[in-house]
C-alpha cells in the first residue's frame, strides 16, 4: 500500500510540471453575416493558419472548452458596445479578454479595419506593399488583456500611391476609395465643353486679352452659363443616382473671366474664389440633398469676403505651390497657405485637403519631405479638415514611395504616432540585411535637406541638379551611393532583397547622372580626356546602363508623369554629352545678340551661347530665354574659318509656354553687314504633347569659308489659340551653339 502511494503521488507531481494544454481559438460570426463580415472571418482565418500553421474553424457559435474571437458589433457585449461612437463608421474597437477577444466596428467595414489591425499589432504582421507582406510564425499565440478604441483623425484619407490601388491594401491601412463621387476634379470642361458650346455661346467662356477662350475657365457672372451648369450637371447626376458628391470645379489653368461682370464678383468678395463659391452655392441650392465640390487652387487658393460655402459645399484647398523642406506652421515662405488654410477653416467645417508629397517634374528625384510629413499633416487636422487626398505617384514607383506610403497611411489614422519608429521598423523587414545602410540613407538625406531647410525651396517641380548645392551636393552623392555598394553587397544572395535595393537606389544615380551633367564639379566629372580626344566618363556609362536596365524590369519606372522612361533620357543624355565633347570654332568668338533676351532665368548672356554648358530638361538651367521675341545672334569668329555644320538645341515645354522656332536660318557674311542665308529649319509648333524635351537643330551643308554668321530663330511671340496662354508671350529657349 505504502508503494502504491508513492507513485501516485509521484504521478500527481510529473502531472503539475506538465504544461497545461493550451485552448484553441476559434472564430465567430453571427448566423447572417454580411459578405464583408464573412471577408473578415475568411482573412482571420487564412493569416491565422499562416502565423501558427494550424487551420482555425470559423463558426456561428462558441464551442465549449474554446477561446473565441467574436467578429461585429451584434456580438459584443453593451459594456464594450458603448464604448464605440456610433457615429463615427470608420471606428472600432480590439478588446481581449482572458477567454474572449471582441473585434467589431460600427459597420462591417470598420470590423474588417479591426481585424487587420489586430492581425497588425497582437500578431506581428506588416503589409508592406500591394503585393509584399511579412507574416511572422508563431507557435501558439497568447495575448494579454488589451482594450482599445480606434478612431481615425480624419474622415476620408486617400494616398495616391500604387498601395490605393490594391483593395487589399486600402482595407489593411484603413483607406478610401473615391466610391461616393460622381464627378472628380478639374470639371467645368465636361460640364460646359467647348467643342459643344464654344460656336454659339463664346460668351460662356472667359474673356481673356478681349478675347473668349476655349480653352480657359468660365464667366461666372453669365446667368444662363450657371443655368446650363445645373442642367447638364442634373443629366450626370441622372446617370449615377447613387453617387453623393459632385465636382464643379475649374479646369487645371489659370485664365480666369476678365469681363467687367466677373470683375465685379471679384471685387465684391475681395478675391477670384468668392465668384466660385457664388457659383457652388447657387448649384449646391438646386441639389440640397447632394454635395457640391468646388476648388480652392492656385488663383481660387484665398478665401473670400461675405460670402460663405454653404454646408453642402465642399472645398476642395490645394498645396501645390508650398515648400516641403519645411513644416508649413513654421516655414515664413508658407505664410500665406498657411493664413488661407485658416481663413478656409473659419469659413467652412467641409474641406478636402489635396497635398501633394512627390516631386511631379521627376519620379526619380530624391524628395526628402519625410521630415515635415507629420507636422503639415497635423496641421490640417488642427485646423478641422475632414479629408485628406494626399498626392504620390499613383501607379508609378517614385523615391521611397514603399515606404512614403506607408508612413502616410499610418498618420492619416493617427496622427500622432511615432514616425522615425515606425520608419526604422518598415525599413529593417523591407531591405532585411541592407537595412542599416538604407536607414543610413534615409537618416542622411533628411539631416541635409533639415540642415538647408531655411534655403532650399523643396517644391514638386525641379531635377536632382536644382538642389546639387544642398543635399544632393557632389560630397553627398558620393556619400550616398557608397551605402547603395554595400547595401547592394549586402544581400547579394538574395534575388528579392537585391531587387529592392537596386530600385531604392535608382534616384541616387539618376541624380548621379543628372548633376554630373549639368554642374562642372571635378568631384563628378561626366567627359574626361581619353587617348583619341574627349570621352564620356565610364561611370556615367555604367549608370545609364544600369538604370536602363532595372527599367525595362519594372513598367512602372517612369521619370515622370509625362511617362517620360529612363531610356529617352538616356538618349538626352548622350546627346548631350557628344555635342560637349565636339569642338567647337566659335569657343573664342565674340558673340552678339541682337534681340532682347530675358533675365528672368539668368545664365549669362551671350557668354551662355558658346560657355560648353549646356541645357537640361528644364528651362531654368543653362538655358537663355527670349520671351515674345524672336533670337537674333551675329558671331564674330575673329577670322576667317572653313564650316560646314552649325548645331543646337531648343526647348520644348508647351506646359511652361516654351515653344520652338517657327524657323531657323543661318546666314555668312563676308564683312558683318551683308549676309547671305545658306541654310534654313523649321520647328514643329504643332505638337500639343507636354512631355519636355531638348529639341537638336542640326546645320550640315557643303563646307563655306567665312568669317561672320547670324543665326536667327523666328519666334510664335504668343502662345498659338489651341493654348490655354493664347494671346500671352511665348517664349523660345536655346542652349550652346557650336560651329564646325
Amino acid at each position: 500500500m505504502k508503494n502504491i502511494l508513492l507513485v501516485l503521488s509521484a504521478l500527481i507531481v510529473l502531472s503539475s510540471c506538465q504544461p497545461k494544454t493550451e485552448k484553441e481559438f476559434e472564430i465567430i460570426i453571427e448566423k447572417q453575416a454580411d459578405s464583408l463580415m464573412l471577408k473578415s472571418a475568411s482573412q482571420l482565418a487564412r493569416y491565422w493558419e499562416s502565423i501558427t500553421d494550424r487551420k482555425i474553424e470559423v463558426l456561428t457559435e462558441n464551442s465549449e472548452g474554446r477561446k473565441a474571437i467574436y467578429l461585429g458589433k451584434s456580438l459584443a457585449p453593451n459594456r464594450l458596445k458603448e464604448k464605440l461612437n456610433p457615429t463615427d463608421m470608420d471606428a472600432f474597437v480590439i478588446s481581449i479578454e482572458p477567454e474572449e477577444i471582441f473585434l467589431f466596428g460600427n459597420q462591417s467595414q470598420s470590423t474588417l479595419y479591426a481585424v487587420n489591425t489586430f492581425l497588425e499589432e497582437q500578431l506581428e504582421c506588416i503589409k508592406l506593399t500591394a503585393t509584399e507582406e511579412m507574416i511572422p510564425k508563431i507557435k501558439h499565440p497568447q495575448f494579454s488583456e488589451f482594450f482599445k478604441v480606434y478612431e481615425p483623425d480624419f474622415a476620408f484619407r486617400r494616398i495616391l500611391f500604387k498601395g490605393q490601388k490594391d483593395l487589399s491594401y486600402r482595407e489593411w491601412y484603413k483607406l478610401d476609395e473615391l466610391d461616393d463621387w460622381g464627378m472628380f476634379v478639374h470639371t467645368f470642361h465636361r460640364l460646359v465643353s467647348a467643342d459643344t458650346y464654344y460656336d454659339e455661346h463664346p460668351e460662356y467662356f472667359s474673356l481673356v486679352n478681349g478675347r473668349r477662350l476655349k480653352d480657359s475657365q468660365l464667366c461666372l457672372s453669365n446667368p444662363d452659363l450657371i443655368d446650363l451648369l445645373i442642367q447638364n450637371l442634373g443629366k450626370e447626376m441622372d446617370k449615377k443616382p447613387e453617387k453623393t458628391i459632385w465636382s464643379v470645379s475649374q479646369n487645371d489653368a489659370y485664365n480666369y473671366c476678365e469681363c467687367d461682370k466677373c470683375q465685379a464678383l471679384y471685387d465684391k468678395y475681395d478675391s477670384y474664389s468668392g465668384a466660385y463659391i457664388e457659383m457652388a452655392n447657387t448649384i449646391a441650392t438646386a441639389y440640397p440633398d447632394k454635395q457640391i465640390s468646388t476648388l480652392a487652387y492656385q488663383f481660387t487658393r484665398e478665401a473670400p469676403k461675405i460670402i460663405k460655402p454653404l454646408p453642402n459645399v465642399n472645398i476642395m484647398f490645394c498645396s501645390i505651390e508650398c515648400n516641403r523642406s519645411m513644416a508649413l506652421a513654421e516655414d515664413p515662405r508658407s505664410q500665406s497657405f498657411v493664413k488661407d488654410m485658416e481663413d478656409w477653416s473659419a469659413l467652412s467645417s467641409n474641406i478636402f485637403m489635396w497635398d501633394y508629397v512627390v516631386q511631379f517634374k521627376n519620379y526619380l528625384t530624391p524628395f526628402p519631405n519625410f521630415p515635415v510629413l507629420q507636422k503639415n499633416i497635423q496641421f490640417f487636422k488642427d485646423n478641422e479638415v475632414a479629408m485628406m487626398f494626399q498626392q504620390g505617384s499613383s501607379g508609378a514607383w517614385s523615391d521611397l514611395s514603399e515606404l512614403k506610403q506607408f508612413l502616410i497611411a499610418k498618420l492619416l489614422w493617427d496622427t500622432e504616432l511615432n514616425v522615425d519608429s515606425l520608419a526604422s521598423s518598415f525599413i529593417e523587414v523591407y531591405y532585411g540585411g541592407a537595412s542599416p545602410f538604407i536607414q543610413a540613407y534615409y537618416d542622411k538625406i533628411n539631416k541635409e535637406i533639415k540642415a538647408h531647410a531655411d534655403t532650399e525651396f523643396l517644391n514638386i517641380y525641379g531635377f536632382p541638379s536644382d538642389y546639387a548645392t544642398s543635399y544632393l551636393q557632389p560630397d553627398m552623392m558620393l556619400y550616398y551611393q557608397s551605402l547603395m555598394d554595400k547595401a547592394e553587397k549586402a544581400v547579394a544572395n538574395d534575388s528579392i532583397l537585391l531587387r529592392r535595393v537596386k530600385r531604392v537606389r535608382m534616384p541616387v544615380d539618376f541624380s548621379y547622372i543628372d548633376i554630373a551633367i549639368n554642374h562642372q564639379f571635378e568631384q563628378m566629372p561626366c567627359v574626361i580626356d581619353g587617348e583619341n580626344g574627349k570621352e564620356i566618363h565610364p561611370k556615367i556609362t555604367e549608370l545609364l546602363h544600369k538604370l536602363e536596365e532595372y527599367s525595362d524590369t519594372d513598367p512602372s519606372i517612369r521619370i515622370n508623369e509625362r511617362n517620360f522612361k529612363i531610356k529617352d533620357y538616356k538618349t538626352y543624355v548622350l546627346n548631350k554629352l557628344s555635342l560637349q565633347m565636339k569642338p567647337n570654332k566659335i569657343e573664342d568668338a565674340v558673340v552678339r545678340i541682337k534681340t532682347q533676351y530675358s533675365d528672368i532665368y539668368p545664365v549669362g548672356g551671350e557668354k551662355a551661347l558658346n560657355d560648353r554648358l549646356f541645357g537640361a530638361l528644364d528651362y531654368h538651367v543653362n538655358w537663355l530665354g527670349f520671351q515674345g521675341e524672336d533670337m537674333i545672334v551675329e558671331i564674330d569668329m575673329l577670322k576667317e574659318k572653313q564650316i560646314s555644320e552649325v548645331q543646337m538645341n531648343f526647348l520644348k515645354a508647351v506646359n511652361s509656354w516654351v515653344f520652338l522656332p517657327l524657323e531657323v536660318n543661318i546666314e555668312i557674311s563676308e564683312d558683318g553687314n551683308k549676309y547671305q542665308k545658306i541654310i534654313s529649319k523649321n520647328g514643329d509648333v504643332s505638337d500639343q504633347n507636354y512631355l519636355v524635351k531638348s529639341i537638336p537643330f542640326v546645320f550640315d551643308f557643303e563646307e563655306v569659308s567665312t568669317r561672320y554668321i547670324r543665326i536667327t530663330a523666328e519666334s510664335l511671340k504668343t502662345c498659338p489659340e489651341w493654348h490655354r496662354g493664347y494671346g500671352k508671350p511665348s517664349w523660345i529657349f536655346v542652349d550652346e551653339i557650336i560651329v564646325n
